[in-house]
């Protein structure tokens, strides 16, 4: 099976031109080299509707979804609420994840801010894939049934930091793996 797969960057300030996004070149590379093509990619604004509306259009079309930034303490990182939300999944707080976000501050011996903790709450359902290079983690979610989806088929939903110190070794060694193994190719991929 071919998966269609689409992108969601969020963030004003890519849009803005404030910072360059090199995560739309970085993970189509990624995918390419394994054997699967990006259908299609988009950056959106730091805003409910556009996030909202971006993942609905694209869980209607793809079977695997990546966004990417969002996830992290501030007032503009509402990716995580937003899909949760979308999704109709309540947030809970991971013990393990404010375990690992306190030992991260612990181990720089620094005080851990109360919006941090926002981090280490999951919606329902969600796969966390921990971050070794930041505090926020990502979030695999499973969607079965797609209720976006005419046909109802299941996809994956996959929430990544926008830092690309934390999303590449994220991405090359938890989500590449899932990808492999829920979408496998028919036949082993060469490279032209």
């Amino acid at each position: 099976m071919f998966p269609s797969i689409e992108i969601i960057n969020t963030g004003s300030e890519l849009l803005l031109g404030r910072v360059l996004n090199t995560h739309q070149q970085w993970i189509c590379r990624q995918l390419a080299d394994c054997g699967y093509e990006v259908a299609r990619q988009i950056c959106v604004a730091d805003d409910g509707a556009s996030i909202q509306s971006a993942a609905r259009e694209s869980l209607a079309r793809a079977y695997l979804v990546l966004t990417t930034g969002g996830l992290g303490p501030t007032s503009d990182d509402i990716t995580r609420d937003l899909i949760a939300q979308l999704l109709g999944r309540p947030l809970a707080l991971d013990a393990d994840v404010l375990a690992r976000i306190e030992g991260y501050f612990a181990q720089r011996k620094r005080a851990l801010p109360p919006s941090v903790k926002v981090q280490a709450m999951v919606p329902a359902g969600a796969r966390v894939l921990p971050n070794l290079h930041g505090t926020a983690p990502g979030l695999a979610i499973e969607i079965h049934p797609n209720p976006f989806r005419e046909d109802k088929r299941p996809s994956w939903l996959v929430l990544l930091p926008g830092p690309p110190r934390e999303l590449r070794p994220m991405f090359s060694e938890m989500v590449l793996p899932l990808v492999l193994k829920e979408f496998p190719l028919a036949r082993p991929f060469a490279d032209k």
